[in-house]
């Protein structure tokens, strides 16, 4: 009888220990599945709030549009279907994704070193224009699978330098509408110098001359 009282108690303790077992693998497996595998969406919407004021439709009409400002070159090579400022916030996010993983937040260089983003990159990429690339850089000579596609020039831009000359402003502005460039702007309003005098007679609130954003107030050189 003791025999039989001990033998029943022992594999009742193994099945416990079993299931206990279970319990914790089950946890584990349910812990490593919701750890994240992407960049979190609020860090798009940060990147996008610095790179286009948050307007995932917009088309600034120097090459770049949507929230995350494409080139439609950058778009088609990483699977984007018609145009950026067409597609939703989700598959802005999903091409943009694509992006970060093969040339890291270098794509977008002035405002991710503003949010502090870094790093990421890596991932074979295709023969593509780059994000945000600085004008003056000179195309890329090696091979694709060495050089950063992030050093060759943006073709599609139609600013190619800026000037840093002061200009002195004749007190009249004018308020960036939409579809607006610098040289559009400058061209409608004659103004002497065209696109370089206006961007610098506004050196202090346009960084980028490829990047106007509507409802911006410009001064106009006198």
């Amino acid at each position: 009888m003791k025999k039989s009282t001990f033998s029943t108690a022992a594999r009742r303790g193994v099945t416990l220990a079993a299931v206990s077992a279970a319990t914790l693998a089950l946890s584990a497996t349910a812990a490593n599945a919701a750890a994240p595998t992407a960049t979190s969406a609020s860090t798009w919407d940060a990147l996008a709030q610095c790179e286009s004021g948050g307007n995932w439709s917009t088309n600034t009409g120097n090459g770049f549009s949507g929230g995350l400002q494409f080139t439609p070159q950058t778009w088609a090579a990483y699977g984007g279907a018609g145009s950026p400022q067409n597609a939703s916030r989700a598959q802005q996010i999903a091409v943009a994704e694509k992006v970060q993983a093969s040339q890291g937040w270098g794509a977008w260089p002035a405002c991710s070193a503003k949010l502090g983003l870094n790093g990421g990159g890596g991932a074979p990429a295709p023969q593509i224009l780059p994000q945000s690339a600085p004008v003056q850089a000179a195309p890329v000579q090696a091979p694709v699978q060495t050089a950063p596609v992030a050093q060759a020039p943006v073709a599609a831009a139609p600013v190619q330098a800026r000037h840093a000359a002061a200009i002195a402003v004749s007190g009249e502005t004018y308020t960036v509408q939409d579809g607006d460039t610098l040289s559009k702007i400058a061209d409608k309003l004659g103004i002497q110098g065209g696109w370089q005098h206006l961007a610098d007679a506004n050196a202090d609130t346009i960084s980028n001359p490829n990047l106007v954003l509507v409802g911006q107030v410009l001064q106009l050189p006198a």
